[in-house]
């Protein structure tokens, strides 16, 4: 995982299932007490997120990362890069 800096030790990372959204809304409730994620924003129906955007510590996507890989679960974190309108096109 390439990691996106927004901070010294934080960065902004897409948590999304792959595939439907009840992984996800799992995911969510587990997460729901623990203050050192902070979800930013959730996309997808009310209830029913499919991508959320959450801040936490570059460690702690780590973590997330290799337990969704060992438990085999469908969800993907990876760093969220910011976007720009027309990059790399020619001036």
């Amino acid at each position: 995982m390439v990691l996106t800096q927004t901070g010294p030790e934080r960065g902004r990372y897409i948590v999304r299932a792959a595939g439907d959204a009840i992984p996800l809304t799992g995911f969510l409730a587990t997460i729901a007490n623990e203050p050192a994620i902070a979800i930013v924003d959730r996309i997808g129906p009310p209830g029913q997120a499919h991508t959320v955007v959450a801040e936490m510590s570059h460690d702690r996507a780590r973590a997330l990362e290799q337990q969704f890989i060992q438990s085999q679960q469908p969800i993907i974190i990876e760093p969220d890069r910011p976007l720009s309108m027309f990059a790399g096109e020619p001036g």
